[in-house]
């Protein structure tokens, strides 16, 4: 290859640059970019165990040098730039990714020589002399075959693995092309999914699952009893069963005693003083699959251009930020503004400005759709009547859980005392301004992992009272809403019949699990079905406890699959105005059921701009399911005929050693 440059240089001149392939971007930015301002381990000293194969496909093998690159690579991208041990990137199960990954391009190469459609000397040399820092950007030229040679070495490449990289990305996009030569895309088809993109459906929707509708199921003692005559062997104490009574000390009664000075939240505000950081951004969107790595690539060049490194000078972020962002910040530097905390909203990924120092960068790391880097320019103090409520909120219930506990204290040492829960309730009682009632708390007979009545499944109550002889009473535990301080009243020991009055609470569970399988969704249809209306629909959604939400398109709700959504989104851009969804969805163990309330429809007359654009994307998204199906079905026929094999021995033994040296360390 390096003759064929030579030759190639003495023959052309010119030479076009910033055009690459899609996957050839793909494949570089994992092995020839790779976050190079990034300390990953072992970048700069490879040893004598790269070359050992850690698996094969066909003739083609993987290296642990080329394993390693890989592992590294997906953990730059999963951490969103931090460097993590190689151990922990396999416990997180980025080493089965990583082999993946590998085994479908040697997969690909493989099938392009059978198929005889590989890369030639020429097609390499010319993707190469395309692409960013192989082209002099003042003359248009190739920098030379020694400079090539020096850029490769210094990214800790060599000619030969560089270069075949190259020629399977080639191999891939041929492939690509290949499979997908039969598609077509009709002009229906083009219309019918511009009418889906740009059609708005306002919608009103809830979500409807068992917790929900718990109190519909009326339990009477007769359906119980029966259930327990039927059922009778079931019953029997497979396990020691309990029942205890117990003390509940209530933390919000305790909060409403807690009087807080103005001298104490300003002494907590200054204690806890916090700052808003003011954002600029650079933002990089994907606009479909094929997009995904030219993307990436580019998002760490401009990280690589705003950092700077050894020998070159940071860029001034505002100005990366006007010449290539593609949010409407842009224009402003990529200024988004001040950024408030919010701990309801911890996954917004504005939320991670909150820590950094003015002048840190953030980033790249990838939302949804997009690529950010994210930088900190200012920071001020957040005034102390904004912060007055959550200081407010943060004392009275760090106070409220110290006095409750107190209060738990002081009634163990009551019930040791007196042996009587009335009486320690009536003690406490004086102290809260509640009655003795509230206080005193008995359960079921309960075994491990039931649900009690005011507790459900609690481990931590389970174990306090696990240890307690009958009539012993209990450290305070925590439990929903307080503490408890438990006595053991009545035990069953294993092997004994239950009556149905010790077995009630087991039984009810019973029947509930049995019966609510089904209940949510019967709930769902029945307000599909008697909702004549999105007024209704809410109006029914509401009776039935449900919160009720609004979104467009479900653009903003996240479902657990891609078919879910589709489903989802199909749906509701079926509806017409005031229609009301014919089925609920199920999403997880929900379903979602909705209506629209408003309906815009698709302007058509901007069709005719927007036709090509369309027809390309559903094409792009054919042809990757085309190839998709088929590297799929060949890895399986691969398998099946023993031509992939991985030595998983090799693997192990290398993260053995890595274990081992960070041990050391």
């Amino acid at each position: 290859m390096i003759r064929f440059f030579s030759k190639f240089q003495r023959s052309r001149g010119l030479v076009v640059i910033f055009f690459s392939f899609a996957l050839l971007i793909s494949l570089v930015a994992f092995y020839a970019f790779p976050g190079s301002n990034l300390p990953l381990p072992f970048r700069d000293n490879f040893t004598t165990t790269d070359s050992t194969v850690v698996a094969t496909v066909g003739s083609y093998e993987i290296t642990l040098k080329d394993f390693r690159t890989m592992l590294e690579n997906l953990g730059t991208v999963y951490t969103r730039g931090n460097t993590l041990p190689l151990a922990t990137l396999k416990a997180l199960g980025l080493d089965k990714q990583a082999l993946d990954r590998l085994i479908e391009d040697r997969l690909v190469r493989a099938e392009a020589d059978r198929l005889g459609i590989g890369a030639t000397d020429r097609e390499v040399s010319d993707e190469i002399i395309r692409m960013p820092g192989f082209t002099d950007p003042e003359t248009g030229k190739f920098i030379g075959i020694a400079e090539y040679k020096r850029t490769l070495a210094l990214r800790g490449e060599n000619v030969e693995e560089f270069e075949g990289k190259i020629r399977s990305s080639i191999a891939v996009e041929k492939m690509r092309s290949y499979l997908a030569s039969a598609e077509q895309v009709s002009d229906r088809e083009v219309e019918e999914t511009y009418k889906k993109d740009y059609t708005e459906v306002e919608l009103v929707y809830a979500l409807v699952d068992n917790e929900k509708v718990r109190a519909r199921l009326k339990l009477t003692d007769e359906e119980l009893r029966a259930y327990y005559e039927s059922h009778k062997d079931q019953f029997k104490a497979t396990e020691p069963v309990r029942k205890v009574e117990y003390i509940f000390i209530p933390t919000e009664k305790v909060a409403g005693t807690i009087k807080l000075t103005e001298r104490q939240l300003r002494e907590e505000y200054e204690q806890k003083k916090q700052y808003e950081p003011r954002v600029s951004i650079i933002k990089l969107n994907v606009l479909s699959p094929k997009d995904e790595e030219t993307v990436r690539a580019k998002i760490y060049e401009l990280n690589q251009r705003v950092r700077g490194g050894p020998n070159t000078p940071a860029e001034d972020f505002a100005a990366v930020a006007r010449g290539n962002s593609q949010d409407p910040s842009a224009a402003k530097g990529g200024d988004i503004g001040f950024i408030k905390k919010d701990p309801n909203r911890p996954s917004d990924w504005r939320q991670r400005a909150h820590g950094l120092k003015v002048g840190d960068i953030d980033g790249p790391f990838r939302d949804k759709d997009s690529w950010y880097l994210l930088k900190v320019t200012e920071q001020r103090e957040v005034p102390f009547e904004q912060m007055r409520p959550t200081l407010v909120a943060g004392m009275r219930n760090r106070l409220a859980y110290a006095e409750a506990s107190k209060l738990a204290d002081k009634a163990y040492e009551k019930f040791v005392e007196y042996k009587d829960i009335r009486k320690v309730a009536e003690e406490i009682a004086r102290e809260l301004k509640v009655k003795p009632e509230t206080l005193m708390r008995t359960t079921p007979f309960f075994k491990n992992g039931d649900t009690l009545p005011e507790i459900g499944s609690n481990p931590a109550f389970e174990e306090a009272v696990g240890t307690l002889k009958l009539g012993e009473i209990g450290d305070k535990v925590g439990i929903p809403d307080g503490l408890a301080v438990p006595r053991l009243v009545d035990i069953r020991e294993q092997g004994q019949q239950l009556t149905f009055e010790e077995a009630r609470n087991q039984v009810e569970n019973a029947v509930r699990s049995e019966r609510e399988r089904n209940l949510a969704q019967q709930v769902a249809q029945q307000i599909l079905k008697q909702a004549k209306d999105a007024e209704e629909f809410q109006m029914l959604a509401k009776k039935e406890g449900l919160e009720i939400k609004t979104d467009t398109n479900f653009g903003s709700y996240t479902f657990p699959n891609l078919l879910t959504t589709q489903q989802a989104r199909t749906a509701a851009l079926a509806l017409k105005e005031g229609e009301v969804a014919k089925a609920p969805i199920k999403v997880g163990a929900s379903y979602l059921i909705f209506a629209a309330t408003k309906r815009k429809e698709a302007d058509l007359s901007k069709l005719a701009a927007e036709r090509e654009a369309i027809r390309q994307r559903l094409l792009s998204e054919r042809r990757n399911l085309a190839y998709d199906t088929y590297i799929k079905a060949a890895r399986k026929r691969y398998e099946e005929s023993n031509k992939i094999k991985i030595y998983q021995n090799r693997i192990d033994a290398f993260f053995a050693g890595e274990e081992q040296q960070t041990a050391r360390r």
